[in-house]
């Protein structure tokens, strides 16, 4: 689990950065519509990670070898201090912080269904979803995921009657593009990843994103006049307004004058070019998902074997602990390990073959081996071998590396 998460915050962080660095020449040059498409890398970026560890064989040529070698890292720092935060720990602090965030989001989803229950009707002039209002908000936004409703606060009456018409079908076109549940499942990742703080800023840009592409849709009918009127009703509402999990926020004082200039250049909207989009991404994210699988096998001269005519790989792999004694010793070393494989994936009969120095690496060896888990088959596998290589730190790539043995 605590692997995964690193490989993927790495990756989830690469792409944010990237959009984030280029947002400003994206959303000149494609546009808000295809610039808020983009931020679906993300999710299936992880989508993609998942469908490798479900499905064997996907996009991989892995195999079962005779002998495979994964690479056991120590960083120096561990040799020279006695305190550090182990995997366990880490993984305490980050349920932690993913309960705070449930814990948040609970508290909102209660303050909303208080709001919801003590508004009162509203009518307005073609509004397809039922609107009501509310004195303790400070901007329109669209709650519910079952059952959605147009939330307007006090005072929106006064707005003219093409204002308000803007506002309401603003809300209402996040309702036809699903951005409830496009904001829950945004919100989820970022739990997942609340500890990268570039994970909340992607995020925030996300949402602010979101409000651009329903600009777009909203005044690109519009004539001069009218979009002067939307741009007041934006400054109307944007000075006490806030982001909210569940709901959508009309009001962003943050970026109003990004809004209002954005408001001056149309760029079309087609949706085979956000289909194709989408699944371009969707592709990528499998490609890297699977490039960083690849990456974990550092033997570049394994041969496959099959085991019964079936391919049997490692979907879950735990990470050995390094010893601390050997790692305040800068002690590396190898342990050749033999083991049977289930037809359900479970390891067994875990044994030593081999190992260098004698004892020092043993036992965090299999004690980690004995947690894998393989692929199903129909078989399973008899006297699998794997060599585990523990190393104090990695080789620079510009170095030349040859592995000598004496027998």
């Amino acid at each position: 689990m605590f692997s995964w998460l690193m490989e993927q915050t790495l990756l989830v962080s690469l792409i944010a950065t990237l959009f984030l660095l280029s947002h400003k020449p994206v959303l000149r040059l494609l546009g808000a519509h295809h610039t808020y498409a983009l931020w679906m890398a993300i999710p299936m970026l992880l989508l993609g990670s998942v469908l490798i560890h479900l499905v064997p064989n996907l996009l991989s040529s892995s195999r079962i070898v005779q002998i495979e070698h994964y690479r056991v890292l120590a960083d120096n720092t561990l040799a020279n201090t006695a305190f550090f935060l182990s995997t366990p720990n880490l993984l305490i602090i980050w349920c932690i912080g993913l309960i705070v965030m449930l814990f948040a989001i609970g508290l909102q989803a209660r303050k909303l269904t208080h709001i919801i229950e003590h508004s009162t009707p509203f009518a307005a002039l073609n509004a397809q979803l039922p609107v009501i209002q509310h004195p303790r908000i400070h901007s329109p936004m669209l709650v519910g995921l079952h059952r959605p409703k147009i939330v307007v606060p006090s005072g929106f009456e006064q707005l003219s009657s093409k204002q308000q018409s803007a506002v309401i079908e603003h809300e209402q076109y996040h309702h036809h593009r699903g951005d409830i549940a496009i904001n829950i499942i945004a919100y989820a990742i970022l739990s997942i990843f609340w500890f990268n703080p570039i994970c909340w800023i992607a995020y925030r840009r996300f949402r602010d994103d979101q409000e651009l592409a329903c600009d777009a849709q909203i005044t690109a009918s519009m004539n001069t006049d009218e979009k002067i009127a939307y741009s007041r009703a934006l400054l109307t509402y944007s000075q006490q307004a806030s982001i909210g999990m569940l709901h959508t926020h009309y009001g962003n004082k943050h970026i109003l004058k990004e809004r209002i200039l954005e408001m001056k250049k149309q760029h079309g909207k087609s949706t085979l070019a956000i289909i194709g989009l989408t699944l371009g991404l969707g592709f990528t994210g499998l490609l890297l998902n699977q490039q960083v699988q690849a990456g974990d096998h550092q033997n570049s001269t394994k041969q496959s074997a099959k085991k019964h005519g079936q391919d049997i790989r490692p979907l879950t792999r735990v990470e050995p602990k390094y010893p601390i004694e050997a790692a305040r010793a800068n002690q590396n070393g190898y342990v050749q390990l033999e083991f049977d494989i289930s037809k359900a994936g479970m390891v067994s009969n875990v044994s030593v073959i081999k190992s260098s120095p004698t004892g020092v690496f043993d036992q965090s060896a299999i004690t980690a081996l004995q947690q894998w888990m393989y692929n199903k088959s129909t078989h399973g596998a008899k006297g699998a071998q794997v060599q585990l290589d523990f190393v104090i730190d990695e080789p620079e790539a510009g170095v030349e590396r040859i592995k000598v043995t004496a027998h």
